[in-house]
């Protein structure tokens, strides 16, 4: 009859087991510190706090060479394949540290060919052939261990590990929105020196006429050499800031094909051709700066940081405990292989085996302390990305808001410049004024055409800079496929 204590262990033991191995997780949990808060933006001009959408934000600016060199940048950028890969890199390690908490099984197989020494030992007094020196031996092997994660060490390592990885893909994002924002802060600078060669050639225009009037009023006798040579020095002065333009424009184009993953040259047939620079939206929604917390991901980075951190210290504090294993061998060994697979053939052991570090010199003690320190600058680099975070947001609106403001009265003064251009002409012509006051009417032109040209171009700058200081526009760009996620 079988032992009804026996039987009853049979079922309990599992059941001890299956407790233990979910037992207490030592060390802290992680919870979302305090950080800085303010209630709403101080500049507001030409934005709104409405809740912003998830949408490609350059798609507001209208432009389809931009959009068109955007998707080039998202699918070809080879900072973004990078951060892509470190994604996969950082799961694959994850899967490492789960894998720890499964048994291990390995196996293998063994062939030899023995023979033992006729004349040595205890056979060499044996009457000859009554032992067979040479023999076969077959053997295949398995062995199992697994850890019974009582205090959470290996549990506390996978949560760090799915951190790690949310944090990869939080990296992922961020390259993301940086590789967008240069390659829309290029485009648009790229358009901006366009618009300043345009100036630069229409007042070439328009200057090299001035110096054909004054040649001719100087075959009349009613100029003088003096005025003819302003008229070309001012001439040549404006052809002068060509040549840099135009390098500016082509260096432009081959950041920017760069920044989409291909060789310099391939974008020069689409970009040379001028085109003007984008006009930014009415109302830019710029939500509330607790939405950063949400949406800027290398906030959500840090975060993420800060939790692998946290769970470091469990993972490090367990060293301190016991570690509990149950381990098991089975070696099947014959002489014949055909023998090999019966059951008097099989050796085996199994049982519960412990490990208790009892002095190691502090190192275990010491390591918890490095690992607390790791999580209080993961900490601290948290709540600084929060204020960086809040720092840029401000800096992007104040400086959006003012260039608009400086855009509209450069908008005015070229106006009045150009009507006071012709006004000193038609004096010129008719001897009320001299050539020096054209001259001077001209060069301001130039100056005030430039500075708006300028002002157009920092504000779409400035556009860029604070849809990327917002954190948006990855959303529907996201290619990172199921990112994990922070169950252990």
């Amino acid at each position: 009859m079988r032992n009804p204590l026996a039987s009853l262990a049979g079922y309990v033991w599992p059941l001890i087991i299956a407790v233990l191995s979910q037992g207490c997780m030592v060390g802290p949990d992680y919870s979302r510190p305090s950080v800085a808060r303010q209630d709403g933006w101080q500049t507001v001009q030409g934005a709104a706090a409405l809740e912003p959408g998830q949408v490609r934000w350059w798609l507001e600016l209208k432009d389809p060479q931009l959009v068109s060199c955007i998707e080039k940048g998202i699918s070809g950028n080879q900072n973004i394949k990078e951060a892509e890969a470190r994604i996969r890199e950082a799961r694959g390690l994850r899967g490492v540290a789960a894998a720890a908490l499964l048994p291990q099984v390995n196996s293998s197989a063994l062939y030899n060919r023995l023979r033992y020494s006729g004349t040595s030992g205890i056979i060499g007094q044996l009457p000859p052939g009554l032992i067979v020196l040479e023999q076969d031996l077959f053997q295949v092997g398995f062995d199992a261990s697994w850890e019974i994660d009582i205090f959470g060490g290996r549990r506390r390592e996978v949560q760090a590990a799915t951190a790690r990885a949310q944090s990869s893909v939080e990296n992922y994002r961020d390259v993301m929105i940086s590789a967008v924002a240069e390659i829309a802060r290029n485009y648009v600078e790229l358009r901006g020196a366009q618009r300043q060669l345009s100036i630069a050639e229409k007042n070439s225009d328009i200057q090299e006429k001035t110096l054909c009037l004054v040649k001719i009023r100087q075959d009349s006798k009613i100029a003088s050499e003096l005025e003819v040579e302003q008229a070309k020095a001012q001439l040549e002065r404006t052809r002068g800031t060509i040549p840099s333009l135009q390098a500016s424009i082509r260096a432009s184009a081959y950041r920017l094909a760069v920044l989409t993953g291909q060789p310099p040259n391939s974008l020069l047939d689409e970009l040379l051709t001028t085109s003007p620079i984008p006009n930014p939206p009415d109302i830019v929604p710029v939500g509330l700066p607790s939405d950063l917390l949400l949406r800027r991901p290398d906030i959500r980075r840090a975060e993420n940081e800060l939790r692998a951190a946290t769970s470091d210290i469990g993972a490090s504090t367990a060293d301190l405990y016991p570690r509990f294993f149950l381990t098991g061998q089975a070696d099947p060994q014959s002489a014949k292989f055909v023998d090999l697979f019966r059951a008097n053939s099989l050796a085996w052991t199994v049982g519960p085996s412990v490990s208790w570090p009892v002095f190691h010199g502090g190192r275990i003690r010491s390591n918890i302390a490095a690992v607390e320190a790791r999580r209080d600058e993961a900490l601290a680099r948290y709540r600084q990305a929060v204020l960086t975070a809040m720092q840029e947001v401000e800096t992007s609106l104040v400086g959006y808001a003012e260039h608009q403001v400086e855009r509209e009265r450069l908008a005015l003064s070229a106006e009045s410049q150009a009507r006071a251009v012709n006004l000193a002409r038609e004096r010129f012509e008719t001897g009320v004024k001299d050539f020096l006051t054209v001259l001077d009417a001209q060069r301001q032109l130039v100056d005030v055409e430039n500075s708006l040209a300028l002002s157009e171009t920092q504000v779409l700058v400035n556009l860029v800079g604070l849809y990327k200081a917002l954190g948006g526009g990855w959303e529907q760009t996201d290619v990172s496929k199921q990112p994990c996620d922070n169950r252990s």
